[in-house]
């Protein structure tokens, strides 16, 4: 008996502090415009995705992973227009219903999808959430020419919220889902335009270790972090 009440406490708690924090995205508005002025090209972006492409943890815009891939694309081109559809709590059937359409009738250049980490917190199914991460890949890939960048979901979770072995729990579904998309990745095809980049792996060290690549929520990023993940993006 204790034993469950232990589990139940360190379950509820993890998202209970989580949402205490209540934290909100830098982003006031979804649009903006990056310029070099050395540069004379013109591209677009669009970042897909929940809170983590909303860089929800971060107090400033500058110091989430989105723009800071768009700051380098504007080294690159010149111009960025920069189209943040990312919403708090989304899933992969919000992307579906909220920014699919629209991301198609923009026709980006390129694009970031990071989804998964609600669907795995809501308790979806592996084979629900294939279905879903495969349809908006296909869709993605057959209805614009953007290139792509898939971001596989990050471990999450100091230790001063997660509590054993939810910790383990919750790192063996992260890897479940990971599976996942790497399996869609494969599937979906387009290797030329499609890329799959291991956040989780590049990040699980320091998701352990390092106190400030945590936002006060101790879940979400903080600045620092989504600076960590934005430099990874653009190294590939």
């Amino acid at each position: 008996m204790c034993l469950f009440f232990y589990l139940f406490f360190s379950y509820v708690r993890f998202y209970h502090y989580i949402g205490h924090n209540n934290l909100k995205s830098p982003y006031t508005n979804n649009s903006l415009t990056l310029e070099n002025k050395q540069l004379d090209g013109t591209v677009s972006y669009i970042a897909l995705g929940d809170s983590l492409s909303a860089g929800v943890g971060s107090t400033y815009l500058t110091e989430t992973f989105a723009y800071i891939y768009a700051s380098n694309l504007s080294n690159i081109y010149g111009k960025i227009v920069l189209t943040n559809l990312a919403q708090s709590g989304g899933t992969t059937t919000d992307v579906i219903n909220n920014q699919l359409t629209e991301t198609i009738n923009q026709d980006p250049d390129y694009i970031t999808l990071l989804i998964g980490l609600n669907d795995m917190h809501n308790k979806r199914t592996i084979k629900e959430f294939y279905k879903n991460y495969l349809y908006i890949l296909s869709e993605l890939t057959s209805k614009t020419d953007a290139q792509i960048t898939v971001l596989n979901i990050p471990y999450l979770g100091s230790r001063k919220i997660v509590y054993p072995p939810f910790g383990f729990l919750l790192n063996w579904r992260t890897k479940q889902f990971n599976e996942t998309i790497k399996n869609v990745v494969n599937d979906v095809g387009y290797k030329d335009r499609v890329e799959l980049i291991d956040l989780y792996n590049s990040t699980y060290s320091l998701s352990k270790s390092n106190p400030d690549y945590y936002s006060p929520d101790e879940f979400h990023p903080s600045g620092k972090g989504y600076i960590i993940w934005g430099n990874l993006i653009n190294e590939h």
